[in-house]
């Protein structure tokens, strides 16, 4: 756990443990409510409150000073002092922070003494009550531990006068429930405290940081002091119990949870904050965030920890510094190039003079007799790896200036630069294997592994040439650029401008092959005496930028800026310029100056994807064209203050100036690095002596440490440059220089450089934790945001609906939720009648809508809370249709008829009717209209509804019969008349026949008057 202000940034914690969960939590000594003889306006102090009887005047210097000399001792480290006889008997080890003492028994309990209001402005601090101060030794140790030579002496503790209105107070924190402790220095300090009794002196033992031991099964706790804070760490082993972690908290009044998760203990002398607690794992190289949160015992007067799910065999971390780390060796080193490879390894180039430069065994080269050396090295994406370095050395003692580095499409890595030297490694067979005079410049090739140098060549004249800005093309080919004073530049007879007068300093450009065993072309570039940075366009064109003191800059007509701002006599004869070639090098497209009245000088330039030319630099020109609308539209003008950092948007053609803008406050401010991220933001890296940086508040280092110092920046601006977004420090106690910048598909900031300063952030952890010389190159890994806080958002894809056959199913959420944080997503169903959820698992449990939520809470100093998504999907039951058999029916006509029995459906919804043979029959509902003989075939469905699918369709025939009777035959015609006897003989009459009809019909008339006859016969004979 850690124990600081609030308002105080937190450092980097402690390397952690291979232990599975890693927590801690931090508090901040910070009176959040005034004490009877308080002022009000010490409600809540920022840094331990002062006495009003000792307070500085309002606005004198003294007052001024104070706020910055306690934000720089915030990030010193404090060690612990081991006991030797100094303190109490009881006590074990005592570190001193800027908010108060710190002492830890041999029990291993923690007491932490809080100064009293009117003693927190001076050096002293009250010790606890039950340990008061022991009379110093009489005489040192006989073996006192030893310390170097140099140490300052420091003053023993002395004990508050008694008259004083308000004493010291304590809190007391105890493990309850833990194994016997005994706790140990853990890695010594570079710190060394002198003390002195009468006229002896020794030196007490230091550590950085203290082991407690296991104080409950799998469960090791550490403590570290820095400045004003307290970390407190909690190794959890693989599948050990972080339930276990219990700890009371003696002489607070009160404790409580506040609103950003922090846990607030009451105290006499006002409220003093834990920060809320973080966990963090690693998992495949990526870091995983935990919820975390504190938990209060029944009794109120301790707390643990409640977790929320997590890998419980790997580590954790969290940081708004995702991780950084020192590069070098016990000689000045500097890192002046970097990128990214397709995997996301970091490779890092510049210069050294250690001959123990880390990492080189198995390099390419072994170090030469040389003083200085270029390097190249390669490490993690995470920063706490370097996976391999190797030296380019020579041997007759040649140096190199600032190399650039690009990494071409097989994983080879190219540098380039210039040097001295005359045995260039690898330079045979190279496109130029001599060196051509007093200073070259060359390009080399190593393989991917940075094991075997593949090839190096020589590129100059006869003069002195510098090599300064490289690119690769698509195709894997070679683009360098750099000034010269050779009027015999290699390769530029077909080139844009082929020749230049002798003794003169122009830019130039070249093409290698990507074996670097041919120059395929090379111009020059007249009046461009000084590029620094080269890019390429979408279509290939080669665009070149730096200064220039050159009034006759070719090709300008028609550009953004045709003429040099610059009054060559008064303030400034610089001014910045870009060009734009051909990919062949054989035409010079554009140019245009780029800069006002004063000084202005590019260093950094990036394409967007749609072409625009982004560039970054320093000016002294309180006239820079372009910059109104831009986020800092105006000079930070103040005497003294010799530059502002710029950036400038333009078209693609050079014709058209977009946007400016300033960057900078009331001191030197230069941009040396930029780069676009994945979603067109520009951002820029640099350097900085003034403390009030636009836009760093809620930065990652909202406040600088060094004063008197540069200090790196880093800066977020939108793609238009008309909105600042965020700035961070990036600054430790001395020196600190940002060189170079790129960002990763995902958006973070890398950035490296080169610094004096022995505590920059976010350093434990890194493949090097400390400055092993006088200046080291460094790393930093930044969150895309650059803020210590950043906002979370989720994207859930819509769910496919599901089909809930029996209570209990399961499915799984997919296509998952995520967030740009990288953090698993948690989720919630709003609906536990019809579904709940655990993990991504869904269990259905009944019909009907299911409302799930997908969320994530606040990772204290690092991420806000997400908004939750909402995704409804639906669940339904299957269902089938009984449709029974018809009976066939006489058919009748437009008679009608209902089905029986009808269909129905297992869901009990109502079945709808069709009929597929609509010429013999058509159906609404369930009556049946019959149309014409034959088979009538009738369709059930049932569609369905939000519980229950759509039903399989069934059929049944039915057959609409005719009648089996035949109607009458007509009667035939009569036969024609039989041929007569002969001429005059009577005719013969016919015989007249009937048909069957009329045999039936006389039949019936035959028997209907029989009958008649009989009835008549038998009335006569009852007569008689």
């Amino acid at each position: 756990m850690r124990f600081h202000p609030p308002s105080v940034p937190r450092r980097r914690r402690s390397k952690p443990a291979l232990a599975a969960c890693l927590l801690w939590a931090s508090t901040g000594l910070a009176h959040a409510v005034p004490g009877p003889s308080q002022s009000p306006a010490h409600h809540r102090a920022h840094t331990p409150a002062h006495s009003p009887a000792h307070a500085p005047a309002h606005g004198s210097a003294q007052a001024r000073q104070i706020p910055h000399a306690q934000q720089a001792l915030q990030g010193l480290s404090v060690p612990f002092e081991a006991n030797s006889g100094q303190f109490d008997p009881a006590v074990a080890f005592t570190g001193r922070t800027f908010a108060g003492a710190i002492h830890v028994t041999r029990q291993g309990q923690i007491v932490y003494s809080l100064a009293a209001p009117a003693q927190q402005q001076g050096v002293t601090s009250a010790p606890p009550p039950e340990m008061p101060p022991q009379a110093p030794p009489q005489a040192p140790p006989k073996k006192p531990p030893k310390a170097p030579a140099g140490t300052q002496p420091q003053a023993p503790s002395q004990t508050p006068p008694a008259t004083q209105p308000l004493s010291g107070w304590s809190l007391t924190e105890t493990l309850a429930g833990a194994l016997p402790l005994s706790p140990t220095g853990g890695e010594a300090a570079a710190t060394q405290i002198t003390r002195f009794s009468g006229p002896h002196s020794y030196q007490p033992a230091t550590y950085r940081n203290l082991h407690l031991g296991q104080a409950w099964p799998g469960v090791q706790v550490e403590l570290a002091v820095r400045g004003a804070n307290v970390e407190k760490l909690f190794h959890v082993a693989p599948q050990a119990d972080p339930g276990q972690i219990q700890v009371r908290v003696d002489g607070a009044l009160s404790l409580r949870l506040g609103e950003g998760g922090e846990l607030v203990a009451a105290t006499g002398h006002g409220d003093v904050a834990y920060t809320a607690p973080v966990a963090f794992q690693e998992v495949a190289g990526r870091r995983v965030e935990v919820p975390v949160q504190y938990a209060l015992n029944s009794r109120g007067d301790g707390y643990g920890f409640a977790l929320g799910a997590y890998d419980q065999a790997l580590p954790l971390v969290i940081d708004p510094f995702l991780q950084s780390t020192y590069l070098g060796g016990s000689g000045n080193d500097a890192i002046t190039a970097l990128a990214l490879t397709p995997a996301g390894q970091v490779l890092v180039a510049g210069i050294t003079r250690s001959s123990d430069f880390p990492g080189t065994a198995g390099g390419a080269l072994a170090p030469s007799a040389a003083d200085v050396h270029l390097f190249v090295a390669r490490l993690s994406g995470d920063l706490r790896t370097l996976e391999q370095s190797s030296y380019l050395g020579m041997n007759d003692g040649g140096d190199f200036h600032f190399p650039s580095m690009a990494i071409l499409p097989s994983g080879d890595v190219v540098v380039a630069g210039d040097t001295s030297s005359g045995n260039l490694p690898g330079a045979v067979n190279g496109a130029q294997p001599a060196h051509p005079g007093a200073r070259s410049g060359f390009v080399t090739r190593l393989s991917a592994d940075l094991r075997t140098l593949v090839q190096s060549t020589y590129l100059g004249g006869s003069g002195g040439d510098s090599l300064t800005a490289l690119a690769i093309t698509p195709s894997g080919d070679i683009v360098v650029g750099g000034s010269t004073e050779s009027s015999d530049f290699p390769g530029t007879a077909q080139g844009a401008i082929a020749d230049v007068a002798p003794n003169t300093r122009n830019g130039f450009a070249a093409l290698l092959s990507a074996d670097l065993r041919t120059l395929v072309s090379s111009t020059y570039i007249t009046g461009a005496d000084s590029p620094t940075a080269l890019a390429l366009t979408p279509s290939g064109d080669v665009l070149v930028a730096g200064s220039t003191t050159s009034p006759n800059l070719p090709a300008t007509t028609g550009s953004a800026q045709p003429k040099p701002g610059s009054d060559n006599n008064l303030r400034g004869r610089e001014d910045g310029f870009i060009t734009r070639l051909s990919a062949d090098l054989r035409t010079l497209k554009q140019s245009t100056y780029l800069g006002g009245a004063a000084n202005d000088a590019i260093t950094a330039l990036a394409i967007t994807p749609s072409g625009e030319v982004v560039v970054g630099g320093s000016t002294g020109s309180n006239d820079l064209p372009g910059t109104a609308g831009g986020a800092q539209p105006d000079y930070y003008f103040i005497r003294g203050n010799p530059s502002d950092g710029f950036v400038t948007l333009l078209s693609g053609d050079l014709r058209t100036l977009g946007q400016s803008t300033y960057l900078g406050a009331a001191d030197s401010d230069d941009i040396t690095a930029l780069a676009i991220t994945p979603s067109g933001e520009v951002v820029v890296g640099g350097h900085t002596r003034f403390s009030g940086f636009p836009g760093t508040e809620g930065g990652a280092q909202p406040v600088r440490v060094s004063f008197g110092f540069q200090s790196g920046f880093v800066t977020r601006l939108s793609a238009d440059l008309r909105t600042l977004e965020q700035s961070t420090f990036l600054s430790g106690e001395s020196d600190d220089h940002i060189t170079a910048l790129a960002t990763t598909p995902s958006g973070e900031v890398v950035v490296g450089g080169y610094t004096q300063s022995r505590n920059l952030p976010g350093m434990a952890g890194g493949a090097q934790e400390t400055n092993a010389g006088t200046a080291d190159g460094f790393i930093t890994r930044l969150s895309a945001d650059l803020r210590a806080v950043s906002p979370q958002a989720i994207t859930f894809p819509p769910q496919a609906d599901q089909v809930l056959t029996a209570t209990g199913d399961t499915f799984q959420i997919s296509p998952i939720a995520t967030a740009n944080s990288g953090l698993a997503v948690n989720y919630t169903a709003h609906t536990p009648a019809v579904c709940t959820v655990s993990g991504t698992t869904v269990t259905m449990v009944d019909a009907g809508p299911c409302m799930l939520e997908a969320w994530l809470p606040s990772v204290p100093g690092q991420w806000l809370a997400a908004n939750g998504i909402f995704v409804t999907l639906q669940i339904r039951r299957p269902q089938v249709i009984s449709f029974p058999a018809q009976a066939d029916q006489p058919f009748t006509a437009g008679a009608s008829f209902d089905l029986g029995p009808p269909a129905t459906a297992s869901s009990n919804l109502p079945v709808d009717y069709a009929s597929t043979t609509p010429g013999v029959c058509t159906v609404s509902g369930a009556t049946v209209t019959m149309v014409s003989a034959g088979t009538c075939r009738l369709t059930a469905s049932q569609p369905g509804n939000t519980l229950w699918l759509a039903a399989t369709d069934v059929s049944q025939d039915i057959e609409l019969m005719a009648s089996t009777v035949s109607p009458p035959s007509p009667l035939p015609p009569p036969p024609p008349p039989a041929p007569g006897p002969g001429p005059g003989a009577a005719s013969p009459v016919p015989v007249p026949t009937l048909g069957p009809w009329a045999l039936a019909w006389l039949g019936t008339l035959a028997a209907g008057l029989g009958a008649i006859s009989l009835r008549r016969r038998a009335r006569h004979s009852s007569a008689r």
